[in-house]
Parts: C-alpha cells; sequence; structure tokens
C-alpha cells in the first residue's frame, strides 16, 4: 500500500513539473524578427523576410492645391481652374513559404486618382491602374541580426485614362483619332533586393530596391521603373512592455503605381505606428507625404495620404 501511495504521489509531483513548463512556454513569434526585435511592415516597402502572410494595405490621400491650366487652342489658353485631386488604392498580398529560403509571393492593386470637383476632373480627368504580379523570394543570408533576400517577378498592369480636356484639345486641334478613353496594358519582369538589420530588441532598420524593365503606358515604347527606400523603427514592447512601435523611412519611386501616369519620379517620406504585442498579425497606420507629377498642373503638388496596413502570419 505504501508503494501506491508513494507511485502515485511521485506521479502527481512529475505531472505538475510537466504542466508548470507548458504554462512558461514562450509563444513562437510568426511575425518578422531578428534578434528579439519584431519588424513593421511598410506600404510600398517589400519584406524581406521568408514567411506565409496574407495582407492588406489601403490607402487614401490627397493634393496640395493646384493650379490647373484650361484648354489650349493653338497658342490661347480658355480657362483655368484652381483644385485639388483625390488618390486612393488597395493593395492585397499573399506569400506562402515553401523552404526556409524560398516564398512564393502574389500581389493584386488597384490605384487610382480623381478630381474633388467637376472643374479637376475636367481638366485632369479620372486615372486608374490595375493589375498584379507574382514572383519568388530568395534568402541570401540569415543571421541573427541580419537577414538578406532577393526578389524576381513578373508584373501585368493596364492603364485607363479618360481626360475630357484632352479629347477636346484633339478636337479643336484637327487631330484625326482623337479619343476621350485609352486603354493600355503593360508587362514587365523585375528584380531586387531587401534586407533588414536588428540593432537591438528595440530597434530595427529595413531597406529595399527593385528594378521593374518592360512595357510603359505610352504604346509601342519600353523603359525601366525603380523603386529604392530605407526606413528604421523603434519598438517599445521588448524594453517597457508597450506594444507600440514607431517607424520612419524614405523611398524614392518611378513606379506608375504611385505616380500614376507614365514618367516622373516621386520622393516619399513616412511615417508608421503599428501594434507590436502579436505573434502572428500586424495593424498599423502610416502616413505619407510626397511629391508627384501631374501633366495637367503648373506646378508639382504634394500627396498626403493615410495608409492602413493590415498582416496575417500563419
Amino acid at each position: 500500500m505504501k508503494k501506491v501511495l508513494y507511485i502515485l504521489l511521485l506521479s502527481f509531483l512529475h505531472s505538475s513539473i510537466l504542466f508548470g513548463q507548458n504554462e512558461d512556454v514562450i509563444p513562437i513569434k510568426k511575425v518578422p524578427n531578428l534578434n528579439g526585435h519584431v519588424f513593421p511592415s511598410f506600404g510600398q516597402f517589400k519584406s524581406s523576410f521568408i514567411n506565409t502572410n496574407l495582407g492588406v494595405v489601403i490607402g487614401v490621400g490627397k493634393t496640395s492645391e493646384l493650379q490647373l491650366p484650361g484648354l489650349t487652342i493653338g497658342e490661347t489658353e480658355l480657362f483655368s481652374f484652381k483644385g485639388e485631386i483625390l488618390f486612393a488604392d488597395v493593395n492585397i498580398n499573399y506569400k506562402q513559404r515553401f523552404t526556409p529560403r524560398l516564398s512564393l509571393y502574389i500581389s493584386l492593386h488597384v490605384a487610382g486618382r480623381i478630381g474633388t470637383d467637376i472643374s479637376t476632373m475636367l481638366v485632369d480627368g479620372v486615372n486608374s491602374i490595375s493589375g498584379g504580379e507574382i514572383g519568388w523570394l530568395i534568402n541570401i543570408i540569415k543571421k541573427e541580426k541580419f537577414n538578406l533576400s532577393s526578389s524576381i517577378d513578373v508584373s501585368k498592369s493596364t492603364g485607363n485614362f479618360i481626360n475630357v480636356s484632352e479629347y477636346l484639345e484633339e478636337l479643336l486641334n484637327n487631330n484625326p483619332y482623337p479619343s476621350i478613353y485609352k486603354k493600355t496594358p503593360a508587362m514587365g519582369v523585375g528584380i531586387g533586393l531587401q534586407g533588414a538589420y536588428a540593432f537591438s530588441p528595440t530597434f530595427g532598420a529595413q531597406f529595399h530596391s527593385e528594378f521593374t524593365y518592360g512595357e510603359s503606358f505610352v504604346r509601342n515604347k519600353t523603359r525601366t521603373y525603380f523603386t529604392m527606400g530605407i526606413a528604421g523603427d523603434c519598438d517599445f514592447n521588448p524594453k517597457y512592455n508597450v506594444p507600440i512601435n514607431f517607424g520612419f523611412g524614405y523611398n524614392i519611386s518611378s513606379s506608375p503605381e504611385v505616380v500614376l501616369h507614365d514618367g516622373g519620379v516621386s520622393n516619399l517620406f513616412f511615417g508608421k505606428i503599428t501594434y507590436s504585442g502579436s505573434t502572428d498579425f500586424e495593424l498599423g497606420a502610416q502616413f505619407s507625404y510626397y511629391d508627384v507629377e501631374i501633366k495637367s498642373s503648373v506646378s508639382k503638388p504634394y500627396v498626403s495620404k493615410i495608409v492602413l496596413v493590415l498582416q496575417f502570419y500563419f
């Protein structure tokens, strides 16, 4: 009887130890991390991490006040306007991890711009670009504090441009083939390099660059687009147990999805606040401020945009 009680007591103590150990198990972080630092994602920024995730990025913004020219007949300009232009875009992305060194990514995007009143709609028109890309992300270096990857992808986009003022100008200037609506498809092949470095559990930095060669939105022409950027962030969760991350960065891009026409370069400054307390999802709000060339504007305007970033990691 004593032996039975002794065996039961040992079994109870052993099970208690096991349960106690299970309670102390630290959940595995699925969010991108190095050296105890969790890296946030940014709009217009391609991550260097090999993982499986689903994300949505939604942005809305508008320009500063524009001075818009009127109709030009010969050398005479008729009318002129002042107004603002609204920008909006949605990007849905999915990445599938196959090995620790390789993942496949797919993204779909829609971006557009439209005047906030009738006058700006007539002068600038309605412009939109929709499409997607599919590619591979290949990890080159993975260390405790540093991660470096390269990407290669194929993209296809369609530009839809409606412009009443250009149509009227073509009519009045005796253009034999005037058109109010232009739809132009474009394909391209891109290659990029992305990286991340964790200085400590609190501070981290990321960079990315990508070059795409292919068709432009001007028929029968090809060109090269580029995007490059760098960002740093500070996470208060590891040191102060406050699940907030602040990030700041700079991006330069000639991508049509940003400038919403074929040509021109945008300098984009951004800041982001992110909830960093989860191991498998990210929610953040990003504020972006950038210049953009608009053909219908006398001067180069600036766009202020709010971007919502939501990512789920599996």
